[in-house]
């Protein structure tokens, strides 16, 4: 997982997205992105450690989306349309990491979200993402 989060930190640095990495923030603490400025606070300390890869490539996603907001955004796997395009972004981010090395067959929809670490109610657009991959 390692190699995948670095690899999304310089995907960041490429795109002129500036990113501080804390161990020091509560596990509680979600990750956040002020797009105005183009920078991310990363939590490595989070509580769910699967999930860092998601959230890290989420808040990328808000930045490369054009995603307007007066006050920082915070990592959310929220339903709200908002949201939305973070999320389908941040699948699109983390789908050839999971898919190296496998065949068609062995791609699985559920095994995708528990590497990730990704919330159920993405399902139908992981399947949808795999199938258009």
């Amino acid at each position: 997982m390692d190699h995948i989060i670095t690899n999304l930190i310089n995907y960041a640095l490429d795109n002129n997205i500036g990113v501080t990495a804390l161990r020091v923030l509560s596990p509680y603490t979600a990750s956040a992105v002020d797009t105005e400025t183009r920078h991310i606070v990363f939590n490595l300390n989070w509580h769910n450690q699967n999930q860092l890869a998601f959230s890290l490539a989420h808040e990328i996603s808000h930045v490369l989306n054009g995603d307007e907001s007066l006050t920082p955004l915070y990592f959310t796997p929220s339903k709200s349309k908002f949201e939305l395009g973070a999320n389908i972004g941040a699948v699109k981010m983390l789908l050839p990491y999971y898919v190296a090395d496998k065949e068609v067959d062995q791609l699985n929809s559920y095994e995708f979200m528990k590497c990730f670490g990704i919330p159920s109610h993405l399902e139908d657009i992981i399947i949808e993402e795999i199938k258009n991959y």
